[in-house]
């Protein structure tokens, strides 16, 4: 799983965050100057404080790069208790990572490589930016049609569920007004910390009450009409049966606003936004931001929170007549979303470019999509907006309805779930020379929430130490291992309950290859004993 891209807004060659220059590398990407992040080995943790690294070669380098501070990107989080998740897949420390900071004449892409060929190093690489996936309104975008929640089957899903209080979709942004009416009654506020009592809940984030500000380190998210924050946010979770004129796909899941973005809408807190959603409770965070340069920080976080912490990705793919890879979207474990038209068709380079690649997971509505905004003081219905920005939001609010609906569904299990529910629209005439670059189909909520994916057969999974199933999640090959030899049926069912598959064996493990993405139950069967247990294939 998968990609993203520079805004179509615009970008300024150079601009200020906290005093720090935007330089342009090779690919055209921004970074900031005078940063480097670097990640300690886990074997000199003992000389690692919040701070301070007691490692005299480290040391040696970073005074000869004159360096002037160097911090934990993420002091509160502890280094995974185990090396891989109950499902077996192997998780993320982010704990020993830092943000080294030296003057900004210093080159810190030789300063990174420098760094990161030292023993103690696991990798040390600049602080590259990102840029929002948008389209603003233009001639092409002046009609005002919610064609999209007939398109995805909202209605139908939500005569299904209309989602759950609980499920935090978290939104890491721009700028969002927390003040603006479809959004109050849908915000997950933070009632251990109210606005004007310091930080009574002891979290480091004074005041947090309706999200946070992690460029400014403040609880003002509002940026006087910077409307791409609040347009995505409404997409997703805007609040429904409120007499107002919008209503998000989550229905009643709450959102938690984060602003990741400075005043010239450069993405510079991206990463730490996912951090920060994930460790105040959101299950979905959406990321309708990027950039084209790989990141092994980024990828870390990105593990961090979607295998230690089960919590679902979803990023816009990109808007670019490009088959380029886009990131966070392009990364393991992020679920890729790109566009289509009211029609479902990949309208490549006619209304918006949309990036295309095999690595798409899915394609949602693109275009003309019906939102809300501030504008010099006032709240709009009526700005239509574009770009997989736009079509990302459509998704992370699907993946939130399925969780309030199978909550036994893990994070990869859910982006599975709407990959396979989606309806195929590769065979359009239009889309036919994108075919397999467009993602599994066009998002269909209605059957994404339908069905009983936990339990195909209406029985418990077996709690024993005589079947193992591993990796579960798996990407190709599934083992099946008993604890005893002897003469077995195994059988497997998709998640319609289904038999896809059926062989005996003699012996105590079986290899199991040529399954589809998507959700299952082995039942397995010997001499009046039968087991039952969940497992996924997921790519």
């Amino acid at each position: 799983m998968k990609r993203l891209l520079a805004s179509l807004l615009f970008l300024l060659p150079i601009s200020l965050f906290a005093q720090q220059k935007l330089l342009t590398a090779e690919n055209g990407d921004k970074y900031l100057a005078g940063i480097v992040n670097l990640k300690i080995d886990g074997n000199y943790r003992t000389a690692c404080s919040e701070n301070a690294i007691a490692i005299p070669e480290l040391l040696k380098v970073l005074e000869e790069l004159g360096f002037e501070s160097l911090q934990k990107k993420f002091p509160q989080v502890a280094p995974p208790a185990t090396e891989f998740n109950a499902q077996g897949l192997k998780m993320a420390d982010i704990s020993l990572i830092y943000e080294l900071r030296v003057p900004e004449s210093v080159d810190v892409i030789l300063a990174s490589k420098l760094i990161a060929e030292l023993e103690s190093v696991v990798y040390a690489e600049p602080k590259f930016v990102s840029f929002d996936q948008y389209v603003p309104n233009d001639s092409q975008l002046n009609s005002i049609m919610p064609y999209h929640y007939d398109n995805i089957n909202a209605y139908e899903a939500w005569d299904i569920t209309l989602g759950d209080t609980n499920v935090v979709i978290g939104i890491t942004e721009t700028a969002i007004n927390v003040n603006h009416p479809e959004f109050v009654g849908n915000i997950k506020y933070n009632y251990d910390d109210p606005i004007g009592n310091g930080d009574e809940d002891n979290d480091t984030y004074e005041d947090n009450f309706a999200g946070w500000d992690m460029v400014d380190n403040d609880n003002n998210l509002f940026i006087n009409n910077e409307i791409h924050g609040d347009a995505v946010s409404a997409i997703a979770s805007a609040s429904a049966d409120n007499n107002l004129g919008y209503a998000g796909i989550g229905f009643k899941c709450k959102f938690l606003p984060v602003k990741v973005g400075n005043n010239s809408q450069t993405i510079t807190h991206g990463y730490e936004g996912i951090q920060y959603c994930v460790a105040n409770g959101c299950s979905v965070v959406n990321c309708s931001w990027g950039n084209t340069t790989y990141s092994q920080v980024a990828q870390d976080i990105v593990t961090w929170a979607a295998v230690n912490n089960d919590v679902v990705l979803v990023a816009s793919a990109g808007n670019a007549t490009s088959t380029n890879m886009y990131y966070p979207a392009s990364y393991n474990y992020v679920m890729s979303v790109t566009g289509v038209d009211q029609n479902d068709l990949f309208n490549n380079g006619v209304n918006a470019p949309f990036t295309y690649n095999d690595s798409v997971d899915v394609s949602a509505p693109g275009i003309n999509i019906y939102t809300t905004a501030t504008f010099n003081g006032q709240y709009l219905y009526s700005p239509p907006q574009g770009g997989t920005s736009m079509a990302a939001p459509i998704v992370s609010g699907i993946a939130g309805l399925v969780r309030s609906v199978f909550p036994c569904l893990t994070a990869l299990e859910v982006i599975e779930r709407i990959k396979s529910t989606a309806d195929n629209i590769d065979g359009l005439t239009q889309n036919v020379p994108y075919a397999g670059l467009i993602g599994d189909g066009r998002v269909n909520a209605e059957m994404a929430v339908s069905g009983n994916p936990c339990d195909p057969l209406r029985v418990p999974e077996t709690e024993t130490s005589l079947l193992a199933i591993y990796p579960n999640p798996a990407s190709e090959e599934v083992n099946i291992r008993l604890s005893n030899s002897a003469n077995w049926v195994i059988q497997v069912m998709n998640a319609e309950g289904k038999l896809v598959l059926e062989k005996q064996i003699n012996g105590n493990k079986a290899v199991i290859n040529g399954l589809s993405t998507g959700i299952y139950v082995a039942r397995i069967s010997s001499q009046g004993q039968t087991l039952h247990q969940r497992f996924s294939i997921v790519r």
